[in-house]
């Protein structure tokens, strides 16, 4: 049996750390987080009351040895004026200022005795690890090791025993332990996750940097978390910002790279998660709590895994633990955040306040149809593009995947791909007719009818329509956020965050949170996601507005057509310590001159049976990527920049005057729609 990664708790005995009780722990390398030392249970209860009674013993001893010196002194040496002739005022005297101090040590001794357990000479041997946690469970069936084979170092394993819990490894799935302890059975599947892009982040690191101008390319990709891939700089300390290419990295590290495998990120409801594997396989409750049996976990303390568990069954919460805010997953449950400031939030539903989840509140949009049906995020997306197949990829779209055609058919082929596995005949339909096709989720082997491709639906027996994507059609609706505001702020006044310390991000909240009433200037400080350290200065964004129903068209890497999101628009802010303004709402440039914004093709989860109208590109001007009529300075962003890596483009002339000015057998297909024939 393996341990996982469930914090511990010390048995009694050890003495109080310095700084007592309540005072914060530095951000830990790492970590990310700031922990009382009871809260992680690195001090118990019963060690700290011991710790005090044992203070106020020695005082005791040394008040009463001082008293019996004295009076010692005074016998031998010259007799105190109350002695002379009443020998019983003195012992009444005596008796009356020591009978407190009897009392007190009387009450100590009975306390100590209930509350703790004799002292022994045996030491603990943290090795045996089932001593205290009684009903833990087993990690996996597959994991049948004993706890150390897990938990501890190998060099360590050869002790006959550990006087501490320092040495226990919490979770050895972590990158800065894996290769250590799961290297030897899964070699190949870490090393396929090392490349990959959940492991990497390559792909928002090379397109923030060239857009930014810190690169000449943003593929193939440069630099990394991982993998080939460069090591992402650390930012310049002595380089004062005067330009955004220098604030770049810095950007990242502080504001966007909160969500890869070798960070557990910013805790809070619907964030909890571990690192490495663990990321994904140790389920954890939106709520952060343990919900099984150990005996040795405090189920009122937040940051723990459900349970004590491996699993490759994984929720779809579990992946919202990461894809959340307006990110690809999220609008699979049909999430769209709301706005930062708290004028265009809801916190109230039904009269109730709601509680944020993902650092935010949420509108509640249509979900994709599949979600609807109850298909598992990883009924689609398999073990080779979520955890890789070996190759270093550089954007999220060059991942090869599962595509609609692979199970629903397409225009090339009406009939579903025979290595799809998951795919069955069902004996629905009278004998001799041809079987229904059947799709067997991997939640509990839930089986769904699966529709085929037909070429007699509207719009399929189009052939300009074989190079555009089925999501381009039948998308319900798609993220559109646009203008990103950002500033990077070394010197904050509190008043202004007033309605703005929500940022999605509860670390960063609750130090605007702290300061928010603070008429004083303050130096705030937050976390590096990628080393690990505090650093000076925070960084907050606002979007100048947000939509969902405009789907822009463009052209991606493989020359179809697919649905444009801006991704992103920086107007960019730097205020340094002595409140000067170097940058303000500086828009990026990429190294050639042009302007540092894109638009990015990609592929909404918000699916639906039924495709949009025609007009919901044909003669549509957000569709054709003119943006909005009689732009003004924010509805002018509507009008898309070119995407940041060169496959792919925006529509060209010929392919917008088609969208805006459409045949006369497209009016003729169109009427015919109508008509319903």
């Amino acid at each position: 049996m393996s341990l996982a990664i469930l914090p511990h708790k010390i048995p009694p005995g050890p003495p109080l750390p310095k700084g007592g009780v309540g005072e914060r722990n530095t951000l830990a390398k790492g970590g990310g987080h700031r922990r009382s030392l009871l809260s992680r249970g690195g001090v118990c209860r019963r060690a700290l009351f011991t710790w005090s009674l044992s203070h106020k013993i020695t005082h005791f001893i040394k008040c009463v040895g001082h008293k019996g010196l004295h009076f010692i002194k005074g016998v031998s040496q010259k007799s105190p004026p109350f002695l002379k002739g009443d020998l019983g005022g003195f012992l009444a005297f005596s008796i009356t200022r020591l009978i407190p101090e009897f009392v007190t040590l009387l009450i100590v001794v009975i306390l100590t005795t209930s509350c703790t357990k004799p002292e022994t000479s045996k030491k603990i041997d943290y090795t045996d690890c089932l001593a205290c946690h009684k009903g833990i469970e087993r990690i996996s069936a597959h994991h049948e090791q004993e706890c150390a084979a897990c938990h501890i170092r190998p060099e360590e394993r050869l002790n006959k025993g550990l006087a501490d819990h320092k040495s226990i490894v919490r979770n050895p799935s972590d990158p800065a332990h894996v290769d250590a302890f799961c290297l030897p059975c899964h070699e190949k599947e870490i090393k396929q996750v090392k490349s990959s892009l959940h492991s990497t982040m390559a792909g928002i690191i090379n397109q923030t940097r060239y857009l930014w101008g810190a690169q000449k390319r943003a593929f193939p990709g440069i630099y990394g978390l991982g993998g080939p891939f460069k090591v992402l700089p650390e930012p310049e300390p002595l380089v004062y910002p005067e330009t955004p290419r220098t604030l770049v990295d810095d950007f990242l590290r502080r504001r966007c790279l909160r969500c890869h495998i070798h960070t557990k990120g910013p805790e809070g409801r619907g964030l909890y998660r571990a690192t490495g594997c663990a990321a994904c396989h140790v389920i954890y409750e939106n709520d952060g709590l343990y919900h099984g049996d150990d005996e040795a976990i405090d189920k009122s303390v937040k940051g723990y895994p459900g349970r004590h568990a491996f699993t490759r069954l994984i929720p779809n919460t579990q992946c919202l633990h990461c894809h959340n805010q307006n990110h690809v997953g999220a609008d699979y449950e049909g999430l769209f955040e709301h706005d930062y400031t708290s004028t265009y939030r809801s916190p109230l539903v039904e009269g109730k306040p709601v509680p944020m989840i993902y650092g935010l509140d949420y509108h509640h949009l249509a979900k994709d149809i599949h979600a609807e049906k109850g298909f598992l995020c990883i009924d689609c997306h398999q073990k080779k593009d979520v955890m890789g197949d070996g190759r270093a990829y550089s954007y999220q779209m060059e991942v090869p995947k599962r595509s609609c055609a692979d199970c629903h058919g397409g225009p090339d082929n009406p009939m579903p791909d025979p290595s799809v596995t998951a795919i069955v005949r069902g004996a629905v339909n009278p004998p001799g007719e041809k079987g229904e096709f059947l799709f067997v989720s991997k939640d509990r082997g839930q089986k769904h009818p699966l529709p085929l491709f037909s070429k007699n639906s509207t719009g399929h027996d189009i052939s300009a329509h074989t190079r555009v994507r089925c999501s381009a059609c039948h998308a319900q609706w798609s993220y559109q956020d646009y203008g990103l505001s950002i500033i990077r702020e070394d010197v904050i006044r509190g008043y202004k965050w007033h309605y703005s310390t929500a940022q999605g991000d509860p670390f960063l909240q609750e130090v605007l949170e702290e300061h928010i009433d603070n008429p004083e200037k303050v130096y705030p400080v937050s976390m590096d996601w990628v080393s690990g350290e505090s650093k000076p200065g925070i960084w907050s964004a606002g979007w100048r507005f947000r939509r969902w129903e405009f789907m822009p068209l463009g052209v991606d890497h493989e020359n179809r057509y697919a649905i444009l999101r801006p991704f992103y628009q920086y107007l960019m802010t730097y205020v340094d310590r002595l409140g000067n303004v170097p940058l303000d709402s500086a828009v990026p440039t990429r190294v050639n001159g042009d302007r540092g914004w894109a638009f990015m093709p990609y592929v909404p989860h918000t699916v639906s049976p039924f495709g949009r109208s025609c007009d919901a590109c044909h003669q549509n001007r957000m569709a054709a990527g003119l943006g909005m009529k009689n732009p003004t300075m924010d509805t002018g962003l509507t009008i898309p920049s070119p995407p940041a890596v060169k496959t792919m483009r925006l529509l060209n002339q010929e392919e917008r005057k088609k969208l805006m000015e459409p045949s006369s057998k497209w009016r003729k297909e169109r009427l015919r729609a109508l008509a319903g024939d």
